[in-house]
Order: C-alpha cells, then structure tokens, then sequence
C-alpha cells in the first residue's frame, strides 16, 4: 500500500512536471516575438525618406579674352560664386570669343545665343546710346573707388535700371562689377604728343565717348577689336590707339611695336564690366542662389588691388623693356579735359536722360571728393 502511494505520488510529479515543461514555451513566444519584432521597427526608422537634396544651378557665360589679367580677375569672382554656394552654383567661363564675338555679348544676350555675360555699356552706345559712357570707362570720369562708391551708395544702380527699362531689353545688369581696374594707359603713337595739332589727321582707334573728344582733334576714330590692334599698328592701319590697363597692354605685346607709351590715362579713368543677364535666365535661378551671384559680383571690388598691383609690375616690365614712357603736357591734359566737357554738354542738350545721368554722377563725385581730394594728402612730388 505504502509502495503503491509512492509510485502515485510520483507519477503525480511527473505529469505535473511535463504540464509544466509543455506550457513554458507557450508563455515565452510573445517576448520572443517581440524581440524579432524591435529590428524591424529600427529598419523602418532608417528607411524614412530623406529629405531632397538642395538644387544646383549650370551657370555658363562669355566674359573677357584670354591672356591678361582681366580673365584672371573675373575667375576670381568665378571662385568666390562656388565656394559662396558650397559648389551649388557651378559655373563655366568662357573667355571672349568662345561663344559670340568679343564685345558682342549684349546683341547675344538679346537673342539668346547666350544667358550670361561680362560686358560693359562702353560697348554698346549703338544700343544704349551716348548715356551709356557714363556708366563705362568715362573719360575724365570717376576713378575705380569713387565709381564703386557711385554704384553702392550714390544712386548709379537705380539710374542704370532705368536705362536698361529705357531701352525696352529683356538683359538685367546683376551686382556690381566683375571685374574692376584702375585707368587705361593713355595710349601708343608713332611720335610724341606735344601738342594738339599732333592729333590732326592721325588714323586714331579708340572708343566710347572718348571718341568724339579724338574727332574735335581733328582724328580719324578708327573701331578695331582688341585683338586686330597689333597688326594694324605694324602694317601703318592706325597711327595710336589706346586699349587697356597697362598689364594688359603688357600681355598684347604692345612694348614689341617700337611706339611711345603716353599717359596719364585721362580717355578712360577706370576699367571695368558689368555682369549682365537675360530675364527668364535670372528667373530660372533658385531663389536662395541669387543672393549668392550678387554678392559674389559685388565683392569683386576686393579684388581691385590685386589688378592695381598686376599694372604696377607691368610699369616696371615695360621700363626694363626700354619703352619711352611720356607724359601729355599739362595743357594738352586740360584741352582735352574742356573738350570731354563739351562733349557732355552736347549731349546733354541732346538727351534729357543723358542730362539726369550726368547731373547725378557730378553731384555724388563733388560731394564724394571733399575728402579725397582736401583732407586726404598726396605725395606726387616723391616720384617726379
């Protein structure tokens, strides 16, 4: 009886312990499901959409020629423009010539040929009319500073808006200059200029406003691309010419011609193009770059003194190279600065907008120069 007890008794405790055994794993499915479950939930975190990536802009645009630091300086703001957008803006510079003819750019942005320039009016007076000298390489006019400073705080970008709504174009002047350099080199001559007279009859290339100065001297203003300057010189097409800055003048080889280098630069007192851009291209521009474009093109005034510094090693290089560096006499200097004031008077009368334009650059350059030209000191006599 005690035996049999015994054996039930742990018969009871077996089948207890295979109930047990058999529910256990019952009771721990969830918690393993659920473990299986936690890296599916981690995958579906990291398989959020991302967010889009920023849009970039193809900036593409003609500029100046090749072979001189005027190219140099615009590939400056061509840096700054990507490295301002973290390489968004990715631009491609062609040097005048790649995709229009040299000087031509505005007819290319008018029809479309092109979306993107470096230009200025100076090329295009047909276009613009006499008005446009003024916001170019204006002879006698403002010196890189004071144009600068015309542009940013003395109402010269409100009255070149006008001018391109005036002339009914679809093109959009952007910023500020992409490239800017101090006073062209007066010019290159056969002989010496000593006196007016010596203007009489000459085969004369030059451009802008400063042509109707040459044909009052009684010149004949011949209009020749900067790259045909050499060979008409050599073969007796002109007798002078004036073109650039002298670091530019340098790189055309100009001290190979056996000429006389004349200054001071008095038939363009700054060197300079604006950034210009058809409409529906600007409108294309992602919002958050343009900002960036004008900034950029702004700044460029920053890079003034690096160009100054390419025309003072050219002054040496051209010493060292025996150029006959000469000076216009002092009344030649004044004749032509009386005869450029006709010239705004002629037109002036001639065009009442032309009168506001000119009105408004003398009244900021008078007020402007008070300082310049009364505190600041000069030292002239150092280096005669």
């Amino acid at each position: 009886m005690k035996s049999r007890l015994v054996v039930l008794t742990l018969s009871l405790v077996a089948i207890a312990a295979l109930v047990l055994s058999g529910c256990a794993p019952e009771a721990a499915a969830p918690e393993a499901e659920e473990e299986a479950q936690a890296p599916e939930e981690e995958e579906d975190e990291q398989a959020a959409p991302a967010a889009p990536e920023a849009e970039t802009y193809e900036m593409d645009f003609q500029a100046w020629p090749p072979g001189g630091p005027y190219l140099e300086q615009i590939k400056m703001f061509v840096g700054r423009v990507e490295e301002m957008s973290a390489g968004r803006i990715d631009v491609t510079l062609h040097a005048g010539g790649e995709l229009c003819p040299m000087t031509k750019e505005f007819e290319a942005l008018e029809s479309g040929a092109i979306d993107w320039a470096g230009t200025c009016f100076n090329f295009n007076l047909g276009r613009f009319g006499k008005v446009g000298g003024l916001f170019g390489a204006l002879p006698c006019g403002p010196n890189p500073t004071e144009l600068y400073a015309w542009l940013e705080i003395g109402g010269e970008r409100e009255l070149i808006n006008a001018c391109m709504q005036q002339s009914d174009t679809d093109v959009m002047v952007v910023g500020g200059m992409l490239h800017l350099a101090g006073a062209e080199s007066f010019g290159w001559f056969k002989e010496p200029i000593t006196s007016l007279s010596d203007f009489d009859g000459m085969k004369y290339r030059c451009m802008g406003l400063y042509g109707d100065v040459a044909q009052k001297l009684g010149a004949s203003v011949v209009n020749l691309p900067g790259g045909e300057i050499y060979q008409a010189f050599e073969r007796g097409v002109i007798d002078g010419f004036e073109y650039c800055t002298p670091s530019m003048d340098y790189a055309a080889g100009f001290q190979d011609l056996g000429a006389v280098m004349h200054e001071p630069g008095m038939q363009s007192t700054n060197a300079m193009c604006r950034l210009m851009v058809r409409e529906d291209t600007w409108n294309e521009v992602p919002d958050d770059l343009k900002p960036i474009i004008e900034a950029a093109s702004r700044m460029s005034m920053i890079d003034h003194s690096w160009i100054h510094m390419e025309d003072a090693k050219a002054m040496v290089l051209f010493e060292e190279a025996g150029i006959e560096i000469a000076y216009l006499p002092e009344d030649v200097q004044r004749a032509i600065y009386e005869l450029i004031q006709v010239v705004h008077e002629e037109n002036s009368a001639a065009d009442p907008f032309y009168k506001e334009v000119y009105e408004a650059q003398q009244e900021f350059l008078n007020a402007y120069r008070i300082v310049e030209y009364k505190v600041q000191p000069e030292y002239r006599w150092l280096y005669e």
